[in-house]
């Protein structure tokens, strides 16, 4: 340390070399080592402080989940600590509840406690065991499809052989398939056998049920040898089930299930079927687990696809259809290109007006405050993810003021002939207190994100980490780093000793000359005037903030709290009414991917890419059942039963911006090539790489449900006559016919019971499980029912022989009633009443999810509420965002 340095910690690290030094090498090697150990991902992998639950009750109707699932659930769960909001679903065959806790909720012990809660519940026999599991922001990184021309068996197994492959994978850990039918068992007997025989579907699953077992029989020990006992006799496959004995007589011959019936091992009947460019397929999602690197997962399977596609079955091919390392990897390319582009023109800036070596170390000084963040990342267990790397990317917009202002100070004090050191304390001292208010006040406005609450919070809650992580290890170097480096700078005035410095000075010279014309010009002549006259300067600063404020709120400037990201997959999900069979809804979906082809080649006649040598190239993914949606990092992966009236047609567009074409702009061309389809209840085009609320989402609960309905249907009407607002749905069911049967006082007399004959009738058009049997991954369940063409009209149902506790037959019409009902297929609730969801996409060029929002409280939703005190609403999309924002500023 040299002497004379004057007090303080400026002085002390400026005239301390080794400090300096040490500390300005800590931040760079240590920041670089952290950051190649960073762990890589799209959305930060954290709780979404939510608990769902998944009940399946398979062949009840929704009413009945409702009332023997759903609502003792959210009796049950209501008095867990921390419990915020409770949403549930019941559909057919299926009850999900999703329970959503408190920021600061201990998640595993709420985990714990709803399902203690659910262990409570007596539930109906028929229904499964109940899954309770936390949701995450988890999220599949990687969507490889499978396709061919193949039969669905080859093709499942060839997607399992993809799945295990991929999951071999020293950089994987986790894969699974989707899109394709669970296998099953069906075993399939005739009535006229049934009666001829004396036996129910009852007696055959029972007799498959005790004919399909394996049991151990202890262990025998002797001084010789021990060995254990096993009695074995588990059936695996079609033929295994056809030589199960049902009956034996006395002359020793032996009836067999494969005499008297039809053993069908094939798949679930199910409405789930995955097209691509034509061709059946599945899906093989790729996970990113613990602390695995996207990146280096991405390369991997990328590398694995290439090996194995030459050695594919003829007729089967494998392609990777989305990819996220990608996108991460081009956004932290994006971010690597910005970083090195801004630290050049800030070192040209100060080597044009200043010096080029002063220049130089505050360049340096720049590229040590981002590596020391990656180093506060790698220390906090933070990773690389689409927000982290945002706030990278706008920290480097701000973190150049104070480098560059310490800088400036320091040469003007070398300018006066003051010598190094001193040049640089002083030089430094005197800028220290604005350069650290100028930090703290950015950081105090980036820190009023960090109380942003819900899920929603804590997915941004990154970005102004990183900011003010930045900020601070910035502030730090400007300070004490750098006046160190700037003290070992040569004496002004001292001549150049190169002929590229000679040129270097000249051009400074140059440009120093023309900034003090017009800092001595315009610039003081301007200054003179607002010092002179500070009331014109505040009143035309005030209108400037009026005007801006007025083109916003009165919509002429349109703002829009969320602006989606554009992907190269454009999705249009279609919903026809409830019930509607698989083959309509796979002739809209026709219709609709014959629609994308055209807007592809009107397109490319627009853009005359046609003839070039790069076409307009596209994959297409038709998705009959479930809807593909993107993940939704605020929903988690939520699970999606087949539905009949559900589909999504994806255009996955190859390589367009070499041809600078938005996917929007094939949205819109889509959308218009589309046209109205009459058969659609609800049709909506989306190309953002994200799930979440559209920005027009409210939620509408009355305790009535015909008025609900009413109410909802209004709200999307009104909804729907807004100018900018296009794909207006709702989650409100229509629900589809319901044969309905009630047994009469003639078939009591009978001796039978309600439960004797729904058990029957169920065993005989929906089937009783006789077994589950361990197929690989997959536990097969095994039914027992009447064959399709006995069980595929109401006169079957009509005609049905019903067993007797006496051992007679009467057919079903004669001991029941039957009426025709339309229940709701699905039932959605909210806190414990009956909800219905109104969604609307808009045109931000038009109008705001905000300004629609304002419009329907003040003409539809408030008057509502006013004239009937049973309604409530509630707003979803950016309206919530917005206001939990504002919230959240005002706290601070």
């Amino acid at each position: 340390m040299r002497r004379g340095a004057g007090r303080g910690p400026v002085a002390w690290m400026a005239a301390n070399d080794t400090a300096a030094t040490a500390v300005m090498l800590f931040l760079l090697f240590g920041g670089l080592y952290a950051a190649f150990g960073l762990v890589q991902e799209v959305i930060p992998d954290s709780s979404l402080d939510r608990v769902q639950v998944i009940v399946p009750y398979p062949g009840a109707t929704a009413e009945e989940v409702e009332e023997s699932i759903l609502r003792p659930i959210e009796e049950q769960i209501r008095s867990v600590d921390g419990l915020d909001r409770v949403a549930a679903t019941a559909s057919a065959g299926l009850g999900l509840v999703m329970a959503e806790f408190k920021v600061g909720t201990d998640i595993s012990r709420a985990v714990n406690n709803v399902r203690a809660a659910v262990d409570r519940i007596p539930f109906p026999a028929a229904v499964e065991r109940p899954e309770v599991r936390e949701l995450t922001s988890r999220q599949s990184v990687m969507r490889l499809i499978v396709h061919g021309d193949v039969p669905e068996r080859a093709l499942k197994e060839m997607a399992t052989e993809v799945e295990e492959g991929i999951s071999a994978l020293p950089e994987v850990s986790l894969a699974g398939t989707s899109g394709i039918r669970p296998y099953e068992v069906s075993i399939e007997l005739p009535q006229s056998t049934l009666r001829s025989l004396g036996l129910t579907l009852e007696d055959i699953a029972g007799t498959v049920q005790q004919g399909s077992l394996e049991f151990s029989a202890g262990r025998i020990s002797s001084p010789e040898e021990e060995f254990s006992v096993r009695t074995v006799g588990r059936n695996y496959d079609q033929v295994d089930f056809e030589d199960i004995v049902v009956l034996s007589r006395t002359d020793g011959t032996l009836v067999r299930l494969g005499d008297i019936a039809t053993v069908r091992d094939g798949f679930a009947d199910t409405d789930l079927s995955i097209r691509y460019n034509g061709r059946p397929a599945a899906r093989v999602e790729v996970y990113r687990t613990s602390d695995e690197h996207l990146l280096d997962i991405g390369e991997a399977v990328r590398a694995w696809v290439a090996e194995v596609r030459p050695d594919l079955p003829a007729g089967v091919d494998l392609e990777i259809w989305s990819d996220d390392s990608s996108l991460v990897g081009g956004r932290l390319r994006l971010m690597v290109k910005n970083g090195l582009f801004g630290l050049l023109l800030v070192f040209l800036a100060l080597a044009l007006f200043l010096e080029i070596r002063l220049a130089l170390w505050v360049s340096v000084g720049l590229a040590v405050s981002f590596t020391g963040t990656f180093l506060v990342m790698g220390f906090a267990g933070m990773s690389i993810n689409m927000f982290s790397m945002m706030g990278l990317i706008l920290a480097m917009g701000i973190v150049v003021d104070d480098a560059i202002v310490v800088g400036e100070s320091v040469y003007s004090e070398r300018e006066k002939g003051t010598g190094g050191l001193t040049a640089a304390i002083r030089g430094t001292k005197q800028v220290s207190g604005p350069v650290i208010f100028s930090v703290l006040t950015t950081i105090v406005a980036f820190s009023t994100l960090l109380t942003v609450p819900g899920a929603q919070g804590k997915l941004v809650r990154v970005v102004p980490i990183v900011v003010i992580c930045v900020l601070f290890i910035s502030l730090l170097e400007s300070l004490l780093v750098l006046p160190n480096h700037l003290a070992h700078l040569p004496a002004p005035g001292q001549p150049a000793r190169h002929r590229t410095a000679e040129l270097l000075s000249g051009i400074r010279g140059r440009v120093d000359r023309l900034l003090k014309r017009i800092a001595d010009g315009p610039f003081d002549r301007g200054l003179r005037l607002a010092t002179e006259q500070p009331l014109v300067v505040l009143a035309s600063a005030a209108g400037l903030l009026a005007i801006a404020s007025t083109l916003v709120v009165s919509g002429i400037v349109p703002n829009r709290f969320n602006v989606p990201l554009e992907g190269d997959i454009v999705s249009t999900d279609l919903e026809l009414p409830t019930g509607a069979p698989t083959e309509l809804t796979g002739g809209v979906a026709d219709r609709v991917e014959a629609a994308g082809h055209r807007a592809v080649a009107r397109i490319a006649a627009e853009r005359g890419t046609a003839s070039s040598a790069l076409p307009l190239e596209v994959n297409v993914a038709v998705t009959l059942g479930q809807r593909a949606e993107l993940f939704d990092p605020l929903s988690g992966d939520a699970f999606r039963p087949p539905r009949s009236h559900v589909a999504t047609v994806q255009f996955k567009l190859i390589d367009w911006e070499r041809h600078d074409i938005a996917a929007s702009a094939f949205q819109r061309a889509w959308r218009e090539e589309m046209g109205t389809i009459p058969e659609a209840k609800a049709v909506s085009m989306t190309s953002s790489i994200a799930g979440g609320d559209l920005p027009v989402h409210y939620d509408l609960s009355h305790p009535d449900p015909d008025r609900l309905r009413a109410i909802a249907e209004e709200v999307a009407a009104e909804v729907g006559a807004v100018d900018g607002v296009f794909d207006v749905r709702s989650n409100l069911d229509e629900g589809s016919d319901e044969l309905r049967l009630q047994l009469e006082p003639m078939g009591r007399s009978l001796q039978l019971t309600v439960a004797d004959f729904a058990g029957q009738v169920r065993a005989a058009f929906f089937g009783v499980e006789a077994v589950r049997v361990p197929r690989g991954r997959e536990d097969v369940r095994v039914y027992v029912r009447l064959p399709e063409e006995e069980r595929n009209s109401a006169v079957d149902v009509e005609r049905y022989m019903v067993r007797t506790p006496g051992g007679g037959d009467v057919a079903l019409g004669q001991i029941a009633s039957a009426y025709v009902a339309r229940p709701a297929s699905a039932i959605h609730r909210l806190d414990g009443r009956r909800a219905v969801t109104v969604t609307a996409d808009v045109d931000a060029v038009t109008t705001t999810g905000r300004q629609v929002d304002d419009r329907l409280e003040r003409d539809l939703l408030a008057p509502l509420e006013a004239r009937d005190t049973d309604f409530t609403y509630a707003f979803g999309g950016e309206r919530k965002q917005q206001d939990t924002v504002n919230a959240a500023l005002a706290d601070c």
